[in-house]
């Protein structure tokens, strides 16, 4: 994901050029809008950013069975798919890619090793 953060920045600029150029009359209500929208593009900074959990740097660099068997064909073709790996709750080893078959074509999550 691209950061975010200098394009918010820009829009937090236009919003406070914005409530400036308002009429003498809606200055207030301008200034209301203004910090309501500060107060948005805030929380989706917050939510843009990446979690400890999603975080890169502490996946496997390489897994141990890029090429398994598939479940479908049972040919030794069913394979890693590269930058799909992520974690999962529901796994032994706690990560998850996906899988394709170069046989049969079909794909799936699976555990990754």
């Amino acid at each position: 994901m691209a950061d975010i953060a200098p394009r918010l920045t820009a829009l937090k600029r236009g919003i406070e050029r914005l409530a400036e150029l308002a009429a003498p009359a809606q200055a207030e209500e301008a200034q209301r809008l203004a910090k309501t929208l500060y107060a948005e593009l805030d929380g989706l900074r917050d939510a843009g950013a990446p979690s400890a959990e999603q975080a890169p740097d502490d996946l496997p660099r390489r897994l141990r069975y890029e090429e398994i068997r598939c479940p479908v064909c049972s040919l030794r073709s069913f394979t890693y798919q590269k930058g799909t790996l992520r974690r999962s709750a529901d796994t032994r080893s706690g990560f998850e890619a996906l899988f394709h078959c170069l046989s049969c074509g079909h794909e799936a999550w699976h555990e990754a090793q």
